[in-house]
């Protein structure tokens, strides 16, 4: 077999940046959601609620005490220690993984992860999130990780270490689009030719970094379904469904090249089949339902995909 990482190794480059890319996501829709709180000419019936849902494990009732609740919310995503997605528990994991691969990534990115650690560890955050300083902290925060990616982008060298943290990465923002997606159709029942208008989709569209690039592709499409067009079917759009997949092909290709094992040849075909069913949807005469086994679908397949490499390169039983 070509891959000849060791499977701990190459274990720990997957999951660190899984981690990195989950803050990452996650202190984008927090900023975002934190941001528009104080739009109080928008109608929000969401408040915090598509954040809670996806990161964390709150039960209904608590995320609808919580949803319009910035303080708790700001307090429990970034530093809650018995938030197991919190920021601060993610970076404890995400550095982890990273001292168990140190003879694999860069001195820089380790610097730099460990400078996270020691800031998301500061015994005063927790309280300085409860003043008007929590902004410069959120946005402080974005930008530490946009340097980490910067970093990783420029330092990190292109082998077995790249492949692996860059499928993890993928994976893990794929995931992110699809549940963010559906947290916004769902209320609507996914019904593609409905009347919503921008503010509706704003929060999610910058969210996933794509408010910009929405405004900047004009058409006369609703907003309903020119916005799924966009997070599932853009190819140019870094955070769509499939860009995120396609890119992920890209370095399976890598990992499998000269492979010929019957285990490395089915997974790779398992992908190209959930890749080709976006490929070849016909998103513009997509109905409601298409859209809603859409999204379950690929998210589902995603998930098995995720575990089946894990099975395969990281030997778990």
């Amino acid at each position: 077999m070509k891959v000849n990482m060791l499977s701990r190794v190459a274990d720990g480059m997957f999951w660190l940046n899984r981690y990195m890319e989950r803050t990452d996501g996650m202190l984008l829709t927090l900023n975002t959601f934190y941001n528009l709180s104080f739009d109080k000419e928008m109608e929000d019936s969401l408040g915090y609620k598509p954040l809670l849902e996806y990161y964390t494990c709150l039960s209904e009732r608590q995320i609808s005490q919580a949803q319009y609740d910035s303080t708790y919310v700001l307090k429990y995503i970034v530093c809650d220690s018995q938030n197991q997605n919190s920021v601060k528990n993610l970076v404890i994991k995400a550095r982890e993984n990273a001292r168990g691969s140190q003879d694999k990534i860069t001195k820089e990115l380790w610097e730099h992860i460990n400078s996270m650690y020691h800031f998301m560890n500061a015994p005063d955050l927790p309280k300085r999130l409860e003043t008007a300083e929590a902004s410069t902290i959120i946005s402080k925060l974005n930008k530490k990780l946009l340097m980490y990616n910067g970093i990783l982008q420029v330092t990190m060298p292109r082998g077995l270490g790249w492949w692996f943290s860059s499928i993890g990465k993928h994976i893990e923002r794929c995931l992110q689009t699809i549940t963010l997606t559906q947290s916004y159709y769902a209320p609507i029942h996914y019904n593609l030719e409905g009347k919503e208008d921008l503010m509706y989709w704003r929060r999610l569209l910058l969210s996933l970094s794509g408010y910009e690039l929405y405004l900047k592709s004009y058409s006369n499409i609703p907003h309903n379904r020119k916005v799924a067009q966009q997070v599932i079917f853009n190819d140019e759009f870094a955070h769509s469904v499939i860009y995120t997949l396609g890119l992920i092909e890209v370095y399976l290709e890598s990992l499998f090249k000269d492979n010929n094992l019957n285990e490395a040849r089915t997974l790779h075909n398992q992908f190209g089949r959930l890749k080709s069913y976006i490929e070849f949807t016909d998103y513009h005469n997509l109905t409601n339902q298409q859209l809603e086994d859409l999204l379950n679908y690929t998210k589902a397949e995603l998930i098995k995909f995720s575990a089946d490499f894990s099975k395969l390169f990281f030997s778990y039983t």
